[in-house]
């Protein structure tokens, strides 16, 4: 801690243990900071209390409080009070004048033991020391003061007597399970687990007693509460139970425990906190009461119930909802099951925390014995002391308030803690572990206690008192969000403006972990009255898993002199990975009007200020100049060491460019600018060598352009770095404008970054450059503009485009070409964009230039600009000027991916940063299909049929077509069949089923019908009076349609005289909108029926005139053979 008498300066530092073996104190020290030395001179300050450390050991803990009047030490002392058995720990303080020179002794022991005696007196009941303490100091008692709390003591009511010691007893009946249906090893595994339940929670719980009651046949008890008193002879009985067997009387033996063990007959106490533990196997059995009669009765209020089910009996939902109404809610934290009677003793830990708690119960008696008082403390005003207790009442902790009034000998002590209905969370919740003070308005009202609980809940929690003229008030509570956080361990209040009020606080959470323990710090808004709001968390740097980021705060006044206060944070475990040696670090962060600004302004790492430092940043102060420079410096604590910061002007600069001329020309080919620049120093300080420092800057000129259009002078370069003194503030460059080849509009921009360099050998700290001011700055040098000798240029820009193609069709178009004419018929159009929207099916694959006459066009790389659409921006001339065109064309390759759309929208969007200029749209549509292929065949063309040589009446007959070709998009396919089914109004063909090959092939023999005189079809499918339709709708690449039929021929022969032809025709249909077939000459067929008829002859005249004719002609035939004379017999003329 730092402290100053005005005209002297100090740092008073505790060294807590001289010897850690012996845990003997080693003081407080005050020393002063020597200059141009390394070291400081320290020495010992005396104080009142040394004689205490010939008869006591003093704690090796120590606080530290002053203001502008005086200086408060306190130190941990471990004594034994004269004929007690109990140790105390607390605080011996000394309060030292603003000079250190003499001390006035507090024993905070002496001021509570008298304060709790003196009353005594007054009680005309005394029931002891100890009755009363406990009844002043209630452990959870709201907001107690002392004087008030004893006010009324003289009168015959007997304050704080057996009721209140009523309150700090437990008593716990057992109701164990006996029946019938537990093994006989099992029962005796009960027995051992309420023998080590009882031992186990009296090595704990000083005022808990026992009663087991047994159930079975009967209803049992072993022992009660009395009889628990001594503890020896009840958990011998324990050991001796005799199990009962038969009958699970569940109901009957929790009834038992109200009329004959909560009594006072058996011992038990009207106010003690009563639980029941019911220890069971098995669902009730031939029990004559009813669970929730019992259960529900009024006897049973304010009793804790607690059951352990035994067993694979709990399974089913009956049993199970015994267990749950037996079980006080929430079923939770009262219900246990385990697998069998082996597994109890795993119960015990979390029965122990459940009933009587961790670390103590309400058994506990100690009160202020280990209080630890001074722990933490501050001096409200010359008569008020403000102390931390954080070990009163079982370490829940607290405030002692200590003021001496203007008589010397008389005092007033309060002390302050939470209110009882948070009796259970703020048990060893070390409130006072952290003290502050917050100054609200008006300015003369007593300031606002604030007091850190580390452990309050295991998230921790920060209280916030208030005092009026006669009592004190928790007016806020701050809980922490992580278990373990210690959340309000360090406090920190924060006059960002110094005004004298109190802006922030600050709470520190050094054991916030994410991996380990990182550590937090959050920053709380106050109104100056009582308000609170949260506005953010600090954390250190990443990747230091154990820092513990806040485990010191403080405010270091305002050291970058920009009028707000600004705060340090210590994290004294952050160990770099490549050095070992040293730990610690320090985060510098400034205020602003804002609050805090973020990240920190700085990190001081241990290892940058001394090799081996540990723990360095475990505590800081600051507020005082020791070394005579007129700046605040700061003190940091590590292990073993203090060591003194100083602080460095914190620098800001103004930065500024003035160019000659202002503008550049755009038609002159050579020209030069003369730019100075200027460095002003913002801020004020008393005492900087300026002569010393140095800003090195770097200039970079035209940034962001490719084609650089200005360089500086002399080395054509377009990046020069320097430096000049920050007493001699600017410094003229000569800069050279190149001839305009491209954008001749765009402001050249230009950046400037510095720095500062500094000499190491000089007397004064060197100054640093502020952490939240850039570094970097820039400034536009702009072309002029010719606009006719008119204040504003108005362009008169006209567009034209075309498309190379009429429609697009995936699968068949390849490329797309659209040219692109933009003329301006007035003034110059500068940064003329040209923004081309069009489907993302289009990929850009070439854009062609204009000639070189031309303004030239530069085109960005196209982006995605929606799932669906794509872009292209154009720069065009830069300027275009007066009287000038630009065409150009883009060539698009197309996708052969599904388009999504019947259309491709071309938008077309023209801009220019002319005041006033309207930008020029224009949109385009091409219609978009999707190709397909298909080639329509059939195995045979030409079918004939003889109707003459048939001996059925009619015929089967198959019309078979194929289709195969390529479908990738889906094309809805239709084809269409013309059956002829009439010949001069008689029908010869039935239509019986139509058979695709493929499932997805929906066909139907439609009623649609078709004759060769239908006018509306010139070029009708039909060549007879009336065709019928079948028709199938087809979405494959590959299908075989047969259509099977039956010819009428009795009718046929009727219409056929010899021959006649059937044609049967089919085509492919489709929407020529939306798709386009690539072979249109394959999608229509036909297959011939040829008809065939032979000729009919009579054959009866036939053979008569064939009988006839062949009569006659043997007739003839023998008269020939007979006048030749072959009838004659010559052998006979012969013979003759």
């Amino acid at each position: 801690m730092e402290h100053s008498d005005g005209t002297k300066n100090w740092i008073l530092v505790t060294s807590p243990s001289q010897s850690i073996e012996n845990r003997i104190f080693g003081g407080v020290y005050r020393c002063e900071v020597i200059p141009k030395q390394t070291n400081c001179k320290c020495e010992k300050l005396d104080s009142a209390r040394e004689k205490y450390l010939q008869k006591e050991y003093a704690w090796p803990s120590a606080s530290l409080a002053r203001n502008s009047n005086s200086v408060l030490t306190c130190v941990q002392h471990k004594s034994v009070p004269f004929r007690s058995m109990t140790g105390e720990l607390n605080g011996q303080c000394s309060l030292f004048t603003v000079g250190l020179q003499n001390s006035t002794s507090i024993n905070l022991s002496k001021i509570v033991e008298e304060g709790l005696s003196s009353r005594n007196r007054n009680n005309n009941n005394g029931n002891g020391d100890d009755i009363e303490s406990r009844a002043t100091f209630s452990r959870f008692g709201a907001i107690n003061q002392i004087n008030d709390a004893y006010g009324n003591f003289n009168n015959n009511n007997n304050v704080g007597g057996d009721d209140d010691d009523d309150e700090s007893r437990t008593e716990i009946a057992i109701v164990l399970d006996g029946s019938g249906s537990i093994e006989a090893e099992d029962f005796q595994r009960a027995k051992d687990f309420i023998y080590n339940m009882m031992k186990t929670f009296w090595t704990k719980c000083l005022e808990c007693e026992f009663a087991v009651v047994q159930y079975g046949t009967q209803i049992r008890t072993e022992f009660d509460l009395r009889q628990s008193q001594n503890s020896q002879a009840a958990l011998r009985k324990v050991q001796d139970i005799k199990q009962l067997y038969n009958m699970t009387k569940t109901a009957s033996a929790i009834q038992h425990v109200m009329d004959s063990i909560f009594i006072e007959q058996h011992g038990s106490k009207k106010n003690a906190k009563k639980i029941i533990i019911v220890l069971t196997d098995g669902v009730t059995f031939m029990d004559e009461r009813n669970l929730t009669t019992v259960i529900s009765s009024t006897q049973m209020m304010n009793i804790e119930r607690y059951v352990i089910g035994v067993g694979n009996a709990f399974s089913s939902s009956k049993a199970m909802v015994e267990l749950q109404l037996i079980a006080s809610d929430p079923d939770d934290k009262h219900l246990f099951r385990v697998t069998n009677y082996s597994a109890l003793d795993g119960l015990l830990s979390a029965l122990q925390q459940k009933l009587v708690g961790i670390e103590g119960t309400k058994g506990d008696v100690l009160q202020f014995e280990l209080a630890e008082m001074g722990f933490s403390s501050q001096i409200l005003n010359q008569q008020s002391l403000l102390f931390g207790a954080v070990g009163a009442f079982d370490w829940s902790g607290g405030l002692l308030r200590y003021s001496r009034e203007k008589a010397e000998d008389t005092y007033e002590v309060a002390f302050l803690n939470e209110t009882s209905k948070d009796a259970y969370s703020a048990k060893y919740s070390y409130l006072g572990y952290s003290l502050a003070l917050m100054q609200g308005r008006p300015k003369n009202k007593e300031p606002l206690y604030v007091s850190g609980a580390p452990r309050h809940s295991n998230t921790g929690k920060v209280l916030v008192f208030e005092k009026d003229v006669h009592s004190y008030h928790l007016i806020r509570r701050f809980p922490g969000e992580q278990v373990g956080s210690y959340f309000g361990s360090e406090l920190c209040p924060l006059d960002v403006d110094m005004d004298g009020l109190t802006d922030y606080l600050l709470i520190g959470a050094p054991f916030y972990h994410i991996k380990g323990e990182e550590g937090r710090v959050y920053v709380y808004k106050f109104d100056h009255q009582d308000r609170f709001t949260s506005v953010k968390s600090l954390s250190g740097q990443l990747g230091y898993t154990f820092a513990r980021f806040g485990f010191a705060i403080a405010s270091v006044s305002d050291i970058n002199r920009d009028g707000y206060a600004d705060i340090a944070i210590g994290a004294p475990m952050e160990v770099d990975s490549d050095d070992h040696s040293s730990s610690g670090s320090v985060y510098i962060y400034n205020g602003c009007s804002n609050g805090i600004l973020e990240p920190w302004s700085q990190r001081i790492r241990a290892k940058e200020v001394s090799k081996g430092l540990q723990f360095f940043g475990q505590s800081i102060a600051s507020g005082l100049d020791f070394t005579g420079d007129g700046y605040v410096d700061i003190t940091i604590g590590a292990l073993g060491h203090m060591l003194v910061l100083r602080s460095r002007p914190v620098v800001r600069f103004t930065v500024t460019a003035r160019f000659t001329p202002p503008q550049v020309p755009i038609m002159s080919d050579h020209k030069t600018v003369d730019v100075q620049l200027c460095f002003k120093i913002e801020s004020v300080f008393e005492n900087m060598e300026t002569q010393k420092s140095r800003i090195v800057y770097t200039m970079d000129l035209d940034i962001g352009m490719m084609q650089k259009r200005i360089m500086f002078e002399g080395t054509n370069e377009p990046r020069h770095t320097s430096e000049i003194l920050i007493e001699h503030q600017c410094a003229s460059h000569k800069l050279m404008v190149l001839p305009c080849k491209y954008d001749c509009f765009t402001s050249i921009n230009i950046s400037v970054s510095y720095s500062l360099t500094v000499d190491q050998m000089r007397d004064l700290p060197a100054p640093v450059l502020d952490k939240y001011t850039t570094t970097q700055r820039y400034f536009e040098l702009p072309y002029m503009k010719d606009c006719n000798n008119k204040a504003v240029c108005v362009a008169e820009l006209s567009l034209y485009t075309g498309f190379s193609e009429k429609e697009l069709v995936v699968g068949d178009t390849k490329n797309l070409l659209m040219n692109l004419s933009l003329v301006n018929n007035a003034d110059n159009s500068y940064l003329t964009t040209l923004r081309l929207t069009y489907p993302r099916n289009l990929q850009v694959k070439k854009i062609l230039e204009p000639s070189v006459s031309s303004p030239s066009v530069k085109c960005a790389e196209p982006s995605l600009e929606t799932s669906l659409l794509s872009s292209v921006s154009c720069k065009i001339g830069y300027p275009i000027f007066r009287k000038s065109a630009v065409n150009f064309a883009i060539t698009w390759q197309l996708d052969e991916a599904m388009f999504p759309g019947n259309f491709a929208a071309f938008d077309v969007n023209v801009t220019s940063v002319n005041e006033g200029a309207i930008p020029l749209t224009q949109a385009k549509r091409l219609p978009v299909k999707h190709s397909f292929t298909a080639v329509l065949s059939r195995p045979r063309p030409v079918i004939e049929v003889n109707i003459s040589q048939a001996m059925n009446k009619s015929r089967e007959i198959q019309y078979e077509f194929n289709i195969n070709g390529e479908n990738q998009y889906g094309a809805q396919l239709e084809l269409t069949i013309w059956i002829p089914v009439m010949i001069k109004g008689i029908k010869v063909t039935v239509l019986k089923k139509v058979q695709p090959t493929q499932t997805s092939t929906q066909c139907n023999m439609t009623d649609e019908t078709i004759s060769r005189s239908d006018k509306s079809n010139d070029l009708s499918p039909c060549n007879t009076d009336i065709c019928q339709a079948v028709k199938c709708a087809i979405m494959i690449s590959k299908e075989d349609i047969i259509v099977h039929a039956e010819l009428n021929l009795e009718a046929l022969q009727q219409v056929v005289e010899e021959k006649l032809d059937l044609v049967v025709s089919a085509e492919i249909n489709y929407n020529p909108s939306l798709y386009a077939a690539l072979k249109l000459s394959n999608l229509k067929e036909t297959i011939t029926v040829m008809l065939l008829k032979d000729r009919i002859f009579l054959t009866l005249p036939l053979i008569i005139g064939s009988a006839a004719g062949g009569l006659l002609l043997l007739a003839l035939i023998v008269i020939i053979m007979w006048k030749c004379g072959f009838f004659k017999r010559t052998y006979k003329d012969l013979r003759e």
